[in-house]
């Protein structure tokens, strides 16, 4: 009988295979040969899966955004406006090593998505999903009169991504510098400017 391939499950593998090497050596050294051995596998069996490098590097981003979008799920919907905007922040925020690692990769991601544009269309098309979440909740918050005058819900939400960004990109350079805590600190900072 033969034996039955989850290809879905292989394709995570090596997508995970290439964020350990982003992470430890840089994505510059994140070649098909490097990944094959990170992975267990062979180079002709990986091209399989992914015939170029940007094939896998778009897979691996899209996973990446997916896997905040799928926590952006598990938070509590119950909760209100401004604390269900705090909760799904600290799901991208880099607070814990697998956050941290996430955020660092997608970020190792960015050079390259400048130049080649499917990457950069990728990144785009997430960011705005991601955007789109923060206006729909700002703009329920503003429906429901808890957020100050003259507060506009997509600006607002992609002052609030860029301040993400910003964050884990200082973190992930000098986590004594801007610690969790401090993160946390900004994030509430930023709440207190657009709630009442």
């Amino acid at each position: 009988m033969p034996k039955v391939v989850d290809h879905d499950e292989r394709r995570r593998e090596l997508a995970e295979a290439m964020w350990r090497i982003v992470q430890r050596d840089g994505i510059e050294h994140a070649t098909v040969r490097a990944i094959a051995a990170e992975s267990g596998w062979s180079s002709g069996s990986l091209r399989h899966y992914f015939p170029t490098q940007d094939a896998l590097l778009g897979f691996a981003m899209e996973l990446a955004y997916q896997r905040f979008l799928k926590r952006f799920e598990q938070v509590d919907q119950t909760l209100g406006h401004r604390d269900l905007l705090r909760a799904i922040t600290h799901e991208v925020l880099a607070l814990d090593e697998e956050r941290r690692v996430e955020a660092g990769v997608l970020l190792s991601f960015l050079p390259r998505a400048l130049v080649e544009p499917s990457l950069h269309k990728l990144e785009r098309d997430a960011t705005r999903e991601f955007y789109a979440e923060y206006a729909r909740i700002i703009e329920a918050a503003q429906e429901a009169g808890e957020l100050r005058p003259g507060v506009v819900p997509m600006k607002a939400a992609r002052r609030f991504l860029a301040l993400v960004d910003g964050l884990n990109i200082h973190h992930q350079f000098g986590p004594d510098d801007i610690t969790p805590e401090e993160m946390i600190e900004a994030i509430d900072a930023y709440l207190d400017t657009i709630f009442v």
